[in-house]
C-alpha cells in the first residue's frame, strides 16, 4: 500500500462514517414513518431542513465514495482490478449526487426517499387536485 498514513486514515474514516450514518438512516429514518406535520415543519428536526432526508445521508454517501476511491487508489492494484473496484464506487457517487438534489427541492422517487415521504406527497397532491376540481365546479355554477 502506497500513500501517506494520514491520507489512508482519513479515507478509512470517511468510509466508516458513511457506513455508520447509513445504518442509522436505514434503521431510524427510513423505517420509522413520520407524520405530515413533521414533514411540513420548518424546525431543524423537520424535513424542511432537508438534512435528515437528503443532505446528511447523501452527503455521507458522497464522502464515503470519495474515501473508498482513495483507499482503492492507494492499494496499487493492477489497472483492470482497480477499474472493477471503482465501478460500484462511482455508481455510489452518482446515486449520492442524485439524492443530494432533493435538498434543492427536486421531488425524488421512492428509492431515494422513504416510502412514507412518497405517501405524504401523494396525499398532498390528491388534496390539491380535489380543491382545484371544487373550484372549477364552483366557477361553472
Amino acid at each position: 500500500m502506497g500513500g501517506d498514513t494520514t491520507e489512508l486514515l482519513v479515507c478509512f474514516g470517511l468510509v466508516i462514517v458513511m457506513a455508520l450514518y447509513w445504518t442509522y438512516y436505514i434503521r431510524g429514518v427510513r423505517k420509522t414513518p413520520r407524520s405530515e406535520r413533521w414533514y411540513d415543519s420548518a424546525d431543524a428536526e423537520g424535513a424542511e431542513s432537508d438534512g435528515v432526508l437528503f443532505i446528511y445521508p447523501y452527503g455521507t454517501l458522497i464522502m464515503g465514495a470519495a474515501g473508498a476511491t482513495g483507499l482503492v487508489a492507494n492499494m496499487n492494484l493492477p489497472e483492470s482490478a482497480e477499474t472493477v473496484l471503482l465501478a460500484p464506487i462511482m455508481a455510489a457517487f452518482v446515486i449520492g449526487v442524485i439524492g443530494f438534489t432533493g435538498a434543492f427541492g427536486i421531488p425524488l422517487p421512492w428509492p431515494f426517499v422513504p416510502r412514507w415521504v412518497v405517501d405524504i406527497r401523494k396525499a398532498k397532491r390528491a388534496r390539491r387536485r380535489e380543491r382545484r376540481q371544487a373550484r372549477k365546479m364552483k366557477k361553472k355554477e
